[in-house]
């Protein structure tokens, strides 16, 4: 066992290393890593008062962190469009340089599939500029949906936003300016992981939205259910 153990910490370090290099790195990662050198040194550190504390700590942390990734996968709600809404809100994600990361570009491939099924509606691309990109996660979305052959008169940039109650802030203020008061339905596009935020800050906005939830790669879902618990729990606590 003891070795088993040591050898899954190691595992889970090189792993989420390979996946630092390919990608912009985050908490998510940070928390990852804590996992693996938790389980690397679990049975090769000095059995003492303190170690045996740290270990009762660690582990009670981790069993918390687990608990809230599986609610936040059972409560998502994965895909409840009926491709008739009005608008579309891509929700950002990272850009590395100009590159998409891997979950924002299952976004943009299923905000492909939802333009081809309703190319009515009018598609907001939201995300500001963060200290890895060397362009907005709004533009570099722009340029990949017109690279797949959606209209660029379909879709609106917006750059401003930071976070996901930034996305729907400035997108809403889009949408109300561009229907002129009227009332209208929108869908949201982002990873299954983000879903249940997504949806609760949308209704917090008072936006009436639906969902439509984009896949992500095995690499990129261990990280972002990880920072993923930390931002719900900020929602719980401050709103937001």
């Amino acid at each position: 066992m003891k070795k088993i153990i040591t050898a899954l910490g190691i595992f889970i370090i090189l792993f989420i290393t390979a996946g630092s290099i390919l990608s912009n790195f985050s908490i998510g990662n940070l928390m990852i890593y804590a996992l693996g050198f938790t389980l690397a040194l679990w049975f090769n550190v000095p059995k003492n008062r303190l170690t045996s504390a740290l270990k009762i700590i660690a582990a009670s942390g981790f069993a918390v962190v687990f608990l809230m990734i599986g609610f936040i996968f059972f409560s998502a709600d994965a895909n409840k469009t009926d491709y008739t809404e009005d608008a579309a809100i891509v929700l950002g994600c990272a850009v590395t340089g100009e590159r998409l990361s891997s979950p924002l570009k299952y976004r943009l491939d299923t905000a492909y599939d939802y333009y081809m099924r309703n190319p009515d509606a009018v598609i907001i691309v939201s995300g500001g500029q963060g200290p890895q990109e060397d362009i907005s996660e709004g533009k570099a979305m722009f340029l990949y949906l017109t690279s797949l052959g959606v209209p660029d008169d379909r879709i609106i940039v917006e750059d401003k936003a930071t976070s996901t109650n930034e996305n729907y802030i400035y997108s809403k203020a889009i949408l109300d300016e561009l229907f002129g008061g009227q009332a209208y339905k929108c869908v949201y596009i982002t990873n299954r992981f983000h879903t249940y935020r997504a949806g609760r800050l949308a209704k917090m906005n008072g936006l009436d939205a639906s969902s439509c939830s984009a896949p992500i790669g095995p690499m990129a879902a261990t990280t972002s259910y990880m920072r993923e618990v930390l931002a719900v729990f900020k929602l719980w606590l401050i709103g937001r």
